[in-house]
């Protein structure tokens, strides 16, 4: 989902980080998969993530009034579980090694930066941790908000192909009333993959993100950054292991930015078209 400049370079980054773990029981008439995440303290996955995409902002010296530009991103993310908690909740460490990329535009950004991260078997989020490391490259990005929306909760109940499951979730917004976001995910088949049985599950859904922020020349006044981003795509899992191989994903987001001025508010609007593979390489 679940991947995801604010979005076009540090929100979008995250949205291919849906790190997420399958294993299954399979009955031969009625092969089925109960979808847990299931870590022992030490276990690393290492992944790389790589995005494509377009922005496109309102530019009045154009001919049709828009100006747009592409950008790239590519990214090592490497997963370590670091701790199973007394309630069995799983503790995880997630490591970003970003490279340089047409994404920064001279910024100064960290070359590495880890977040930890709690979290349920059934995948429900916690609790993240240490997210001021991660300020530079993603911004006032709220992770916990974000990771409620793209990181699924799986069903208590096993799953044939063809089953689905929808997750809503209720998200506050500073400055405006509650918005509930929705998102689907169905057992789309169960197939080999490099010969490894592999489930594939397509997910469909919408991510909100509303952020509100005083800048540092106070006259300038509130402003305030409104995300809406609609992803789909499929998960590839690896489920007799219990790995994600591989997460393939579109997004289409609409990012507008409010500032107040002597009262005033200046609207700006951005479209972002984005295509992203995580793809596990290691081990």
């Amino acid at each position: 989902m679940t991947s995801f400049a604010v979005f076009s370079g540090r929100r979008a980054a995250f949205l291919g980080v849906i790190l997420l773990v399958a294993c299954g029981d399979a009955r031969s008439e009625d092969p089925r998969v109960r979808l847990r995440l299931r870590y022992e303290v030490g276990d690393t996955l290492g992944y790389e993530y790589a995005a494509t995409g377009t922005v496109t902002r309102p530019d009045s010296s154009a001919v049709d009034g828009t100006t747009s530009e592409s950008y790239e991103r590519n990214m090592r993310i490497d997963e370590v579980a670091t701790e199973v908690t007394p309630r069995g909740n799983y503790m995880l460490a997630w490591t970003y090694y970003v490279p340089p990329d047409t994404m920064h535009g001279g910024r100064e950004v960290p070359s590495q930066f880890t977040i930890g991260v709690e979290i349920t078997p059934q995948g429900r989020v916690v609790d993240v941790r240490n997210v001021e490391t991660a300020k530079p490259f993603f911004g006032d990005l709220d992770f916990r908000t974000y990771l409620e929306q793209t990181q699924p909760v799986f069903p208590d109940r096993p799953l044939k192909v063809g089953d689905s499951w929808t997750q809503e979730v209720k998200v506050l917004s500073p400055e405006a009333e509650p918005v509930v976001t929705s998102s689907t995910y169905v057992l789309e088949s169960l197939s080999q993959e490099e010969g490894e049985p592999t489930a594939v599950i397509a997910f469909d859904g919408e991510v909100y993100l509303p952020t509100t922020y005083e800048p540092a020349d106070s006259a300038e006044g509130l402003r305030s950054v409104e995300e809406r981003i609609g992803v789909r795509g499929r998960m590839f899992f690896a489920h007799e292991r219990g790995a994600v191989k591989r997460v393939e994903s579109s997004a289409q987001a609409s990012l507008t930015k409010t500032s107040f001025h002597l009262g005033q508010p200046d609207r700006r609007e951005l479209q972002i078209t984005q295509e992203s593979t995580l793809r596990l390489v290691d081990p």
